[in-house]
Parts: C-alpha cells; sequence; structure tokens
C-alpha cells in the first residue's frame, strides 16, 4: 500500500490555500495529506514536532515579506524537507531569485482555462517530493 504524501502548505491567502487544495484534487491527489499554516513561524512549530515529504511556499508571508529573506527562512526551517515556491509572479520572482529554486506560477495552474493544469500540478507536487517518498 502507497502511503499518503505528506504536504505543508505555507500560505496566508485563505482563497489561495482552497484553489490549491481543489486543484490537487481534481487531478485525482487524494493520497495528500496537505496542511495549511499561515506564517513561517508556525511552519517551523509544525516541522519540529511532524515530517513532510514536501512544503509549498508563499513567498510573501505576513511574517516574511521579502521574497529573498522568504527563501532564506525556509531554507532553513526546510531541515532537509523539498519545497516548492508558489507565486503569482513567478517571472519577476524567478529572475530575482534564482534558477535554482523550483517556482510554481499560480496564474498557470489556477486559470481555469487549461484543464490539464491541475493534473501536471499534481505531478510536479509528487515529482519534487518524490526522493523523500518511501513506497
Amino acid at each position: 500500500m502507497n502511503q499518503s504524501l505528506r504536504v505543508l502548505h505555507v500560505e496566508d491567502d485563505f482563497a489561495d490555500a482552497m484553489l490549491l487544495q481543489q486543484a490537487l484534487c481534481d487531478a485525482g491527489g487524494y493520497d495528500l495529506e496537505l496542511e495549511v499554516v499561515r506564517t513561517l513561524s508556525d511552519a517551523k512549530r509544525k516541522l519540529a514536532r511532524r515530517h513532510y515529504d514536501l512544503m509549498i511556499i508563499d513567498l510573501r508571508l505576513p511574517d516574511s515579506i521579502d521574497p529573498a529573506d522568504t527563501v532564506r527562512t525556509a531554507e532553513k526551517i526546510a531541515n532537509g524537507t523539498p519545497f516548492l515556491i508558489l507565486t503569482g509572479s513567478a517571472r519577476v520572482d524567478a529572475e530575482t531569485l534564482g534558477a535554482h529554486l523550483n517556482i510554481l506560477d499560480k496564474n498557470e495552474f489556477f486559470n481555469g482555462k487549461d484543464r490539464t493544469a491541475s493534473f501536471r500540478l499534481l505531478r510536479k507536487v509528487q515529482d519534487a517530493a518524490e526522493d523523500t517518498l518511501h513506497l
């Protein structure tokens, strides 16, 4: 039996958190345990108590509005947990932060026009966590 993929989503916008959850469910991602927290501080507390296979992080949060600072903090608290950056300004953020990050564009996956977007999003989430899965 395959185990669930545990995902910690760090997102302060409830609508964006719901959009991600809906997109993953639409694509058949029923074996995901998705937990949402609003701040990096909350994420740090969760990571201290539980193992996650992946973190998905918004770049602008109540306790970290500078994208570069958010990435630095996320790298510190992740303690080896892979993470994806989910942002509405992917092109600008990729240029600013560097190509080494896995950046997902909210506009690409949540625009509602592309019926394959949910499946591509689920594949990216699964691929990002692949190294930590114990299937």
